[in-house]
């Protein structure tokens, strides 16, 4: 898969793994999602996303190497992938619905998409003509204050399967 892209500006994936408390209740994530690959279909939301943040890539032995590229708000909304799958950037709701809340430093289950940065990622929900909401995956907090020129990272998903 090709991508009509240039960026500057990356962020490391270290080998960190994410703080979770077992205590909590989750999921099964054999349930929720099916996994194919470089992507997983999310039975709850009915989507599919990409395992790896933008710019990192997929290894067959299940994890992501390099690192997250950051952009600007701009830049990822014209983010275009050759194929004939319509990716795009998710909405607040959308990706706030793969935060893993019993996660932190990522708050996002790690067997699912793994070597997420602790960071911000964008969505493409507006709060305003110069602001964006964003996703910090540190903590799993949304946020709407972050101007679109600032650089942060990516996770692109589509509809269905």
């Amino acid at each position: 898969m090709a991508v009509v892209l240039n960026s500057i500006l990356a962020a490391s994936s270290g080998a960190a793994w994410a703080e979770c408390d077992p205590a909590k209740q989750t999921e099964p994530v054999a349930s929720r999602f099916e996994f194919h690959g470089d992507t997983v279909y999310d039975n709850k939301t009915d989507l599919t996303w990409m395992r790896c943040s933008y710019g990192q890539q997929w290894s067959d032995d299940g994890g992501c190497s390099d690192s997250a590229d950051l952009m600007d708000w701009d830049s990822a909304m014209g983010l275009h992938l050759q194929g004939t799958i319509a990716w795009r950037l998710p909405e607040r709701d959308e990706l706030q619905s793969i935060v893993d809340h019993r996660c932190k430093r990522p708050a996002i289950n790690e067997a699912v998409f793994p070597a997420t940065p602790s960071i911000q990622y964008w969505t493409s929900t507006m709060s305003g003509p110069s602001y964006a909401w964003i996703i910090y995956f540190r903590t799993g907090m949304p946020t709407w204050t972050f101007p679109k020129s600032t650089p942060f990272a990516v996770r692109l998903v589509h509809e269905g399967r």
